[in-house]
């Protein structure tokens, strides 16, 4: 009997989840450049940080509420939040890194070599969960064809 799984929601819960907390990450960014904004006056990466933070952290919480919501809007959204933090965590290096990521008279708010690495794992398992198919399965509501549809996913008139 070839029978196919049932679309569980886990991998989606799971992206949702990473993806509030890779957004709490970008939260407390843009709230350490809006402090260095209004205490230390403006400055062109106090701006660029906090407006660039602030929008990294919309996107992951909208699209982890969304996600949790089985709206396909909300996969992409995690992606692209996602994607765009693995990238400028990649590439924004040196003085660039100013722009992007909060320092404290010079140094990182986040030092060490094991923070950042487990920063970065969090951000690809984000990526990576909201991107497999078992995810894109829960999304479109696949299940067995005698599986009943859960309360929240029957149709009027059903």
């Amino acid at each position: 009997m070839n029978r196919q799984y049932s679309a569980t929601p886990g991998t989606a819960i799971g992206a949702a989840v990473l993806a509030f907390l890779c957004g709490m990450r970008c939260l407390s960014e843009a709230a350490a450049f809006l402090v260095q904004l209004v205490v230390l006056g403006a400055a062109p990466e106090y701006v660029v940080g906090m407006v660039w933070n602030g929008l990294l952290t919309a996107t992951l919480f909208l699209g982890g509420v969304l996600l949790l919501m089985r709206k396909n809007l909300g996969r992409v959204l995690v992606v692209i939040g996602a994607a765009l933090a693995l990238v400028v965590t990649v590439l924004a290096n040196g003085e660039a890194g100013s722009y992007f990521f909060a320092e404290i008279d010079g140094q990182a708010m986040v030092t060490g070599d094991v923070a950042p690495f487990l920063l970065f794992a969090m951000t690809v398992a984000v990526l990576v969960l909201a991107l497999i198919r078992p995810t894109s399965d829960w999304l479109e509501g696949k299940r067995l064809d005698d599986e009943e549809p859960s309360k929240q996913d029957r149709l009027p008139g059903w």
